[in-house]
């Protein structure tokens, strides 16, 4: 059995503040008063006790009053003996039904105490089942406060991190844009560098052409140059056959000879001269004043074979003639 929590006397005193209080006395009263315990043993504490300060004093016998001795002592002795007989039947009569009328009144409060007390543990079991269910939803609200200061806190993070996030997102998007302008730029060079591509290869295309148109040229020339060795080998054959103008002949075919060499150094030389060209035309635009100087001196050169092969040719003539 589990010791009283509480003795006696504390129930007792309560009941006392509580009459001194003009209040009742029930066991919830005297359970809040002294701060717990078990309604129906503190109402039956404090029922004993209210219940030993009311004791009926009973006797099996009561002597009769002074007065009536007094008056039968005065009787004879049979008579005093009837009369004492009858008084003392009387009054263990009504002892007996005073005492029969105490304890059914005692029974019927016992009995309804019984009642009470049934009641009050119903009742305080009622109660246990309500602080049980309140107290297990307190626990469920400091756990739903837990939960929801931790939600809280995790909303808080989340929002930080948010924040944070929102700030690393306008970074990038500045690096983004300052990335797009590099780009741009970089396109817009890379377009004018196309173009500057382009209009480079057109250039080329025209100094090709140029280069081809020299070439045909030089060609060309190399074809005068060629028929003026024919002119030259039929200059030499006529020396040949005409032995009477002998001396004429070799000094006229020596200055021939020094013509046609002087005429191939002046081929090689404008062969060599337009592979230079054409090496300065690939690598420089800048160069072509200088080509077109160095075709004119090569013209002027080709002009100047063409000029000595008429002043062969009217020689061999004018030797002829001789």
């Amino acid at each position: 059995m589990r010791p009283a929590e509480f003795e006696d006397e504390q129930i007792i005193e309560a009941g006392k503040r509580l009459l001194s209080e003009g209040r009742r006395v029930t066991g919830f009263a005297l359970r809040k008063e002294i701060g717990g315990g078990n309604p129906s043993r503190l109402v039956r504490v404090w029922e004993e006790f209210r219940q030993s300060q009311e004791v009926v004093e009973s006797q099996p016998v009561q002597d009769l009053p002074v007065e009536v001795e007094e008056a039968l002592t005065e009787m004879t002795d049979s008579f005093l003996d009837q009369v004492r007989s009858l008084a003392l039947n009387l009054n263990n009569r009504a002892v007996r039904t005073a005492e029969r009328r105490v304890a059914d009144v005692m029974k019927s409060a016992k009995e309804q105490q019984e009642s009470a007390e049934a009641e009050l543990i119903d009742a305080a079991t009622a109660v246990d089942e309500l602080e049980s269910q309140a107290k297990a939803l307190q626990d469920e609200l400091d756990q739903t406060k837990r939960a929801l200061n931790t939600a809280n806190e995790e909303n808080k993070t989340l929002g930080n991190r948010l924040v944070s996030l929102e700030k690393e997102l306008a970074i990038a998007d500045q690096k983004l844009s300052k990335e797009q302008e590099k780009t741009k730029d970089l396109k817009d060079e890379v377009a004018g560098l196309k173009n500057a591509n382009k209009s480079l290869e057109g250039d080329k295309s025209d100094l090709r052409e140029q280069r081809d148109g020299w070439k045909a040229s030089a060609e060309s020339r190399e074809q005068e140059v060629s028929d003026a060795k024919d002119e030259l080998s039929e200059a030499q054959g006529q020396v040949k056959e005409l032995e009477a103008q002998r001396k004429a002949a070799e000094a006229l075919a020596e200055e021939r000879k020094v013509d046609r060499e002087s005429a191939r150094a002046a081929q090689k030389d404008a062969e060599t001269k337009v592979t230079q060209l054409e090496t300065k035309l690939a690598t420089s635009l800048s160069q072509n004043e200088e080509l077109k100087a160095d075709i004119k001196q090569l013209k002027k050169q080709l002009e100047e074979l063409q000029k000595q092969g008429q002043e062969t040719g009217t020689g061999r003539e004018k030797g002829g003639k001789s």
